[in-house]
């Protein structure tokens, strides 16, 4: 019985691995690119990203929080889609890596920066700590549109597309969701039109992936399939 069960869980594993696997090498094709776009000085220099919101958002450091819970969010919640739908996993994949490529397009085309951390309060705090380091290794350029947004975005409608049952997964998933949105204009990483980029790209990306080509079937669907 404990064999069979090892056996199970090995089987799983792979399973997941198999299913993750080309994100897993679209990002590490992708990092050296995206790093490559980061040092680039245009000649025509940056375009600013700015509105007037953007000075009436306060900072409130405490967001630093979520926002560095992005990338564990995105790492779970990509292994719990896998370990559901291998199909759901690769569309989601497929999302992911469908706005990362685009957002390196528009930082070649349209080369943005923000002027925005000089508003970073000068207090003492573990959280402005974090923020302070944060601004150290993480430049204020190609910041359009937010792939903070955009990403967490993806992962919490690939957990609606496979989890539509679990309504306390998805409504903690969704909270969690919300708050690294806010957290990106709240510590100042980005501009609130870096924010609406990165919903606005969400929407036509998840509609053809995921309903135009190849649409996934409704749950009564397959259901009624199965009968």
């Amino acid at each position: 019985m404990e064999t069979s069960g090892n056996k199970s869980l090995a089987k799983k594993i792979l399973c997941v691995i198999v299913t993750l696997l080309p994100m897993a090498i679209y990002m590490v094709v992708y990092m050296p690119v995206f790093f490559w776009v980061e040092s680039l000085e245009p000649a025509g220099g940056f375009h600013i990203i700015h509105t007037a919101i953007d000075d009436m958002i306060p900072v409130v450091e405490a967001f630093i929080v979520p926002y560095v819970l992005w990338l564990p969010y995105l790492v779970a919640g990509m292994i719990v889609i896998a370990i559901k739908s291998r199909k759901i996993s690769r569309k989601t994949s497929y999302m992911l890596m469908t706005g990362m490529s685009l957002f390196i397009v528009v930082s070649l085309v349209y080369p943005n920066a923000l002027e925005l951390r000089a508003a970073i309060p000068d207090r003492e705090n573990i959280f402005i700590d974090w923020i302070s380091y944060l601004h150290a290794i993480d430049t204020p350029t190609d910041v359009l549109p937010s792939l903070h947004v955009y990403n967490a975005i993806v992962v919490a409608g690939g957990l609606h597309l496979a989890f539509p049952e679990k309504k306390v997964l998805l409504a903690a998933s969704d909270l969690l969701t919300l708050l690294i949105i806010l957290s990106t204009v709240f510590i100042k990483q980005h501009s609130i039109i870096d924010v609406i980029a990165g919903i606005v790209l969400f929407i036509p990306v998840f509609i053809i992936i995921c309903f135009v080509i190849k649409p996934l079937k409704k749950p009564e669907e397959t259901a009624q399939r199965a009968e």
